[in-house]
C-alpha cells in the first residue's frame, strides 16, 4: 500500500506522514487538499527516506513539491550533526537573483525594444550547456576563480545587505581545486546561466508597473562535478552500491564529511558570485537599449545546506543543518541570525520563480515560518517531467508558442502584450503546461501565514539556454 494512505489530515492546508519504520520524525507537509490529491506517490517515499537519515529532526514537503533524487524537490530535511548531500543535490546553491531596473511598464511596452534587450544580454552572458563565451563576458583568471570559490560574493564587493549570505566559510587545509573536473570549469564558466530551468527575465509588477529583472542559475559545472564526486565517496564509505550513490550521507565531524561541507560551500560561493557577475551584463544590455540602470534588490539560493538557528516548536533555540531541497530560506522579523541586518525587522526577501509564462512572487517569512522550518517553495513546482513534456506537448507545439507571442496583461494601467523569447519554438519542458499554478501554491503558504506574498511579476522578456 502506498504510504500515501497513511498521510493524516492536521489541519487545513497541513498534512503529516506518522513517524513508521525507520523515520526519526513525522514528516509534516504544506499542500492545499487538490495539491495533496495530485501528489505523486513516490514523494511520500522520498520524503519516508528523507526522514529517515541519521540524525535528522525535521522533515517537510513545500506545496510545490515533486519526485527528485534521493529526497523530493520541495523538501525541507534537518539535522543534528549529519550532512545529506541529496539535501543540495548536484545543483548546490541553484538560486535566484532580482534587479530592479529603473524603468516601468510603458518603457518596455515596444516588442522591438525588448527584443533588442534579449539579443544585447545574449552577447554579454552565455547560456545553455557547455562552455560558450560570448565576445563581450568577462574573463576571470585562477587567483579571481580561488577567491570567488573561498569568499564568494564578497571577493567581488557585493553589499552583504543584497545576498542572503555573502559567502559560506571554507574550512582552511581543504584543498578546492582537487577535483579536477569541477576545478577546470571554474573559469569558464563563471558569469553563465546554464541550461535546463536557468534563465534571465524581465519581468514587470503587476500592480506598480516597475519593470524587475530575475535571474535563476546556479553552481554550474563546478557544483555538479563537485557533487557527483562526494555522492561516489559517500557511497563507498557507507558501503552503498554507485546505483545508490544518491542516499549517501555524511557525519558533519568525520574526515570526509568536513571535505564534503568545504567543496558544497566552495560551489555555494561560485553560485553566488557567478548571479552577481551576471549582473554587470545585464546592466550593460539595460542601459544599451533603454538609457536605465539596474540596481540589485536580493539573491537567495533554494538548493543548499545551511548551517543555522533553529526555532523550535517548544520556542527553544539550537543550531542545525537545515537541507533545502528546492526551498527557500524565510527567516521572518526579529529571527536571531538576521541580527544587525537590514531585513531584522522585516525578515529577508523570498524570491520565487515561477513558469516563463505564469511569472514569479517576492515574499517575506510571516509568523509561522517555524512551522515549516523557516522555509518556503521555490518555484511553482513540475506537473511534468522533461521527456514526459516533450513527447505529451509536441503537438501543442505552435498553439504553445502563440500562447507567449500574444499574451496580453496590464501592468499598472499599462497594456503589454507577448512574452519575447530568445527561441523559435518555446522549449515544451519549460512551458506554463508542464508547471502548477503558482498562486495555489502561494495560497498554501499566505493560509498557514508561513509567509506573505509582497509582489506579483509576471515575464515580458526571457532568455533561456538550450539543452
Amino acid at each position: 500500500m502506498s504510504l500515501k494512505h497513511t498521510v493524516t489530515k492536521e489541519a487545513e492546508n497541513h498534512y503529516v506522514l506518522p513517524r513508521t519504520g525507520s523515520m526519526k520524525v513525522d514528516a509534516h507537509a504544506f499542500l492545499s487538499e487538490p495539491l495533496f490529491h495530485a501528489s505523486e506517490d513516490g514523494v511520500w517515499d522520498q520524503i519516508e527516506a528523507g526522514a529517515s537519515y541519521e540524525g535528522v529532526i525535521g522533515a517537510y514537503l513545500m506545496p510545490d513539491t515533486h519526485v527528485g533524487y534521493g529526497v523530493p524537490v520541495g523538501s525541507v530535511i534537518v539535522t543534528d550533526d549529519t550532512i545529506i548531500q541529496g539535501g543540495s543535490g548536484y545543483d548546490i546553491s541553484c538560486g535566484v537573483l532580482y534587479m530592479t531596473a529603473n524603468l516601468s511598464a510603458g518603457a518596455v511596452r515596444s516588442k522591438y525594444e525588448r527584443e533588442r534587450w534579449v539579443k544585447e544580454v545574449e552577447k554579454r552572458i552565455a547560456t545553455g550547456k557547455g562552455h560558450h563565451r560570448p565576445e563581450l563576458m568577462p574573463v576571470f583568471d585562477n587567483d579571481q576563480a580561488n577567491d570567488i570559490l573561498h569568499f564568494g560574493a564578497k571577493a567581488l564587493g557585493v553589499d552583504a545587505s543584497k545576498c542572503e549570505r555573502q559567502f559560506i566559510p571554507v574550512a582552511d587545509g581543504i584543498d578546492v581545486t582537487k577535483i579536477d573536473k569541477a576545478y577546470g570549469s571554474v573559469t569558464r564558466q563563471l558569469g553563465s546561466v546554464g541550461g535546463g530551468n536557468h534563465f534571465v527575465e524581465m519581468q514587470c509588477d503587476e500592480r506598480t508597473g516597475r519593470v524587475y529583472i530575475m535571474v535563476h542559475c546556479g553552481s554550474r559545472g563546478y557544483g555538479w562535478q563537485t557533487a557527483n564526486h562526494f555522492f561516489y565517496e559517500g557511497a563507498r564509505l557507507r558501503g552503498l552500491p554507485s546505483n545508490r550513490r544518491e542516499d549517501s550521507w555524511l557525519r558533519a565531524d568525520e574526515p570526509l564529511g568536513k571535505e564534503y561541507w568545504a567543496h558544497h560551500n566552495s560551489a555555494a560561493n561560485f553560485a553566488i558570485a557567478n548571479r552577481h557577475i551576471i549582473v554587470s551584463g545585464i546592466r550593460e544590455a539595460t542601459r544599451e537599449v533603454f538609457q536605465a540602470d539596474v540596481d540589485v534588490f536580493y539573491e537567495i539560493s533554494h538548493n543548499l545546506v545551511q548551517e543555522e538557528t533553529l526555532l523550535l516548536p517548544d520556542g527553544t533555540k539550537k543550531r542545525g543543518f537545515v537541507h533545502r531541497k528546492g526551498a527557500t530560506r524565510a527567516f521572518p522579523a526579529g529571527h536571531p541570525d538576521l541580527k544587525g541586518t537590514i531585513w531584522e525587522e522585516t525578515g529577508h526577501p523570498c524570491l520565487i520563480p515561477g513558469s516563463m509564462y505564469d511569472g514569479a512572487a517576492i515574499l517575506f517569512g510571516s509568523k509561522n515560518a517555524p512551522l515549516s522550518a523557516c522555509s518556503v517553495n521555490h518555484g511553482s513546482g513540475r506537473l511534468l517531467a522533461r521527456g514526459k513534456a516533450k513527447r505529451q506537448l509536441e503537438h501543442k507545439q505552435q498553439r504553445i508558442d502563440e500562447e507567449m507571442a500574444t499574451v496580453k496583461r496590464t501592468f499598472a494601467g499599462v497594456s503589454i502584450e507577448g512574452i519575447i523569447s530568445n527561441h523559435k519554438h518555446i522549449p515544451l519542458d519549460e512551458c506554463a503546461h508542464v508547471y502548477k499554478d503558482l498562486n495555489e501554491v502561494l495560497a498554501v503558504l499566505e493560509a498557514l501565514d508561513i509567509a506573505k506574498v509582497s509582489r506579483r511579476l509576471y515575464p515580458i522578456a526571457n532568455i533561456k539556454g538550450a539543452d
